[in-house]
Parts: C-alpha cells; structure tokens; sequence
C-alpha cells in the first residue's frame, strides 16, 4: 500500500511537471505520435502490472524512446555470477558480461546515484571514476547513465543515448522517470517476496498439519493389559519421526516407531505415508497380522526405484494375556527390556535389524518371540535421543540412557517418559535439539 501511495504520488508530479513545462506550447510529438506527457501516463501506469524486472527495463526501453527521443537504450544487470554483471538491449538482444575491471563503478554508484551524462564527466564529482564512465558509454554507444538504486542495492543501470546535450527539463524528467522506474522494479520484488512468504506459510501449515499426524493425539493409553506413554519433540514445524499405538480386537496391542530419512517437507512427507499407511492397515482391524507383515507391507508401499526414500522402523506386537511379544525391525534403533530381578532392575534388548524401508522392493524382515512377564516395561526410541547435544556438542548418547534406565524399578511408563524428558532437558540446557526425537515406554 505504502509503494501504491509513493506511486501515485510519483504520476501526480510528473503529470504536473509536465504540463507546467509543456503551458503554452504545443504538445511534443514522439516519432510514434503520442505526447511526452501521454508518454509518461502510460509508463506510470503500466510498469505497476508487469511481473519481471526484465519485463521493466524491456517497456522502459520503449518509455524512454518515446519520451527523451533516445537513439538507444541499454541496461546493466546482476549476472548469476553475484560479482558479474551482463549487459543487454532491454526485450531484444544480449551485449554479454560487463568486462571484471569495470564492475567496481556498481559498487560506487550504489552511493554516488545521481544521472550521469557525458557532457558532465568533468566535473569533481566524478573523481576516479572518471574513467570507467566513459569507457562504458564509449563501449556500449550511450550518453547518459541512469542508476535504478533502492536502499543502497543496485537494481540496474539504464544507459540512454540521447545525442544531445540534456536539458533542464531532459533532466527533471530523467529523474522522476528514474524514480517511476525503480519504485516499479521494487514493487515486483515486493510481489514476489509476498509470494513467497505466503508460499512458506502454506508450508508450514502443511508441515504443522503433517506433524499432528504422526503421533497420536492422546500421549498415553491402556489397552489390553498393555500401558504406554509417548513424547515427541520436533526440530522445526515439518517433522520426520512417528509412533502409534494400536489396540486390536484379538486382545493384542501393536506399536510402530520410525524415523524417515531426510529433513524438513520431505522427510516429514516420507513418515506422513508410512504412517499413514499404519493407520489404514490397523482401521482393519487385523486378527493375524505379524510384525513382518507389517514391514513388508510398509516396504511395499514406501519403495520408489526412479525416486528411492528410506525410512528406519520398530514393529511390536504384544500379547500380555500369552506374555508373548513379537517384533521385527527395520534398520531402527535397538529398543530396551526392562523385567525386574528381585528389587533390581534387568537391563535387556530386542535385538535384530533388517533393512531400511523403501531399501529393496523384495526386503524381508525376519520375526522374534519373546516370553515375557507381567511389570516388563519396554522403551522405544528414535535415534534423535541419543544425539541430543548440549552447548559443547556432546550428545546424551547410549550409555546416559542406560544408566537412566537402570535406576527405575518399577516405574510407571509415565515416570520413565518424565524421568528420559528431564534427562534430555538438562543435558540440552538450552541447547537447540539436534534432530527430531519420539519416545514410547510400554508396560506389560
């Protein structure tokens, strides 16, 4: 709205500038019939709807033929290269690179942006730059140099040939035009900063949206003799680890733990469909679905050959009425068996590994059966854990969890979540999480 004003405010001045010049007399002709000020109308107005600073400088070109008589236009761009700079005939033709050894007159022009015409050069003013003005106006055929610059950035630089010496009025005119044609060049970048930011925002919906749906909504539950207690924590707004817990008709209790790999959209959109398919696989409520199954079933649905995505994952399924608990893995860290001897407590683990998801369109997963007893508590994890560093980059690491682990009795899952939460913040102590993390603690 505030460059809307200014624009308005620039027509304004011109048209009235215009036609205190013009009182009196005869409107000037352009070769194409229209008057200076028809000239100038047209150019405030339409340099507002185009898109492109290229598209700019292409309809000054035009602006600049009709209201100065210009023989000639040309403009001086950033090149990709940051310290280059090409030059070309604005909508027709490029002039190639701006030789190394004059680029630095952009750096002094950024400070020094008044127009610059040749019949000028000799004044103080212009010092060592002297030089390199008239080499580029003697290179590119132009008279005149007209610097578009916003807040101290060089946008671009219109060189006109006028063939003539410039008026007091040629001047004036050079200066609001200069002023219509940068306000227009800053008005794309606002436009295209805007789109970007409202595309970033979508982003982060989508990711917040993403992330709701890898965790359950109810961090602990109970079902089937079997008790859990979840936390998660994200890095930014698009996470890539999940958990569920999914009681099933048969009196058996499933969890799912997993990690994509890859950061931010992508990595949280890779986890969003596996565990999307998690969801889809136990609304079905299955009486003989095994671990295995499972992963090879995720596998399936995850493997791209043209396009691979890998993601690690733990799937459980526990029985508490048989105390049996079957589990397979895919590439995901080992989780830990917690039973109780005497008032001790039994550090286990459920070993075994397979590949990633997404690894092999044929992968298998082999499953294990466990006995267990009533009060075993298992704690699953994601690898974000172990690598939660502090301020000195040391990570909590395996060993810390393991003597955590060792100190619970008979904690509840609760408690053991509360206790590896309290861990994980003090060693932290304001340090930003390395990687996203997800904790399960399950109870018999």
């Amino acid at each position: 709205m505030i460059i809307g004003v200014a624009l308005a405010g620039v027509f304004i001045v011109v048209w009235a500038l215009v036609s205190v010049m013009r009182q009196g007399k005869p409107a000037h002709r352009t070769p194409g019939g229209a008057s200076v000020r028809d000239a100038l109308t047209e150019f405030a107005f339409q340099s507002l709807h185009l898109e492109t600073v290229d598209s700019i400088l292409a309809f000054a070109r035009e602006a600049a033929k009709a209201i100065f008589g210009c023989q000639r236009v040309v403009a001086f761009e950033h090149s990709a290269d940051e310290d280059g700079w090409f030059v070309a005939i604005p909508g027709e033709s490029s002039l190639g690179e701006l030789p190394a050894h004059l680029r630095g007159l952009f750096a002094w022009v950024k400070h020094n942006n008044a127009i610059a015409a040749e019949v000028d050069l000799g004044e103080s003013r212009f010092g060592a730059m002297r030089g390199p003005l008239r080499e580029i106006m003697t290179r590119y055929d132009c008279d005149t140099l007209m610097p578009l610059v916003h807040r101290n950035e060089v946008i671009a630089v219109v060189g006109l040939k006028l063939g003539r010496k410039p008026s007091s009025s040629d001047r004036e005119l050079m200066r609001l035009f200069r002023l219509q044609a940068t306000a227009a060049c800053v008005n794309v970048r606002l436009h295209r900063e805007a789109a970007h930011m409202v595309s970033l925002a979508k982003e982060v919906d989508l990711a917040s949206a993403v992330q709701l749906a890898l965790v359950p909504d109810e961090m602990t539950g109970e079902a089937s003799g079997v008790s859990w207690a979840g936390h998660f924590a994200a890095v930014e707004e698009a996470a890539s680890d999940f958990w569920g817990v999914y009681p099933l008709p048969n009196g058996r209790v499933a969890v799912v733990i997993g990690d994509a790999i890859g950061a931010g959209l992508a990595g949280s959109m890779v986890s969003a469909v596996v565990k999307s398919c998690c969801d889809a696989i136990f609304d079905a409520k299955p009486t003989k679905l095994d671990p295995s199954a499972l992963l090879g079933a995720l596998n399936r649905a995850l493997y791209r050959s043209s396009n691979p995505s890998h993601t690690s994952c733990f799937a459980v399924l526990i029985d508490a009425a048989l105390r049996k608990v079957w589990y397979a893995n895919a590439g995901h860290p080992i989780p830990y068996h917690l039973s109780m001897d005497g008032p001790r407590v039994k550090l286990g683990v459920l070993t075994g590994s397979g590949p990633l998801l997404g690894d092999s369109a044929k992968a298998g997963y082999k499953v294990t059966e466990l006995d267990v007893e009533g009060g075993d508590r298992f704690v699953f994890f994601t690898d974000g854990l172990i690598k939660v560093e502090n301020a000195d980059r040391q990570t909590l690491g395996e060993r810390s969890l393991q003597r955590l682990l060792n100190k619970q009795g008979r904690a509840t899952p609760s408690e053991i979540r509360g206790e590896v939460a309290t861990a994980v913040e003090s060693h932290r102590s304001g340090a930003p999480l390395a990687d996203d993390l997800a904790l399960v603690v399950v109870k018999i």
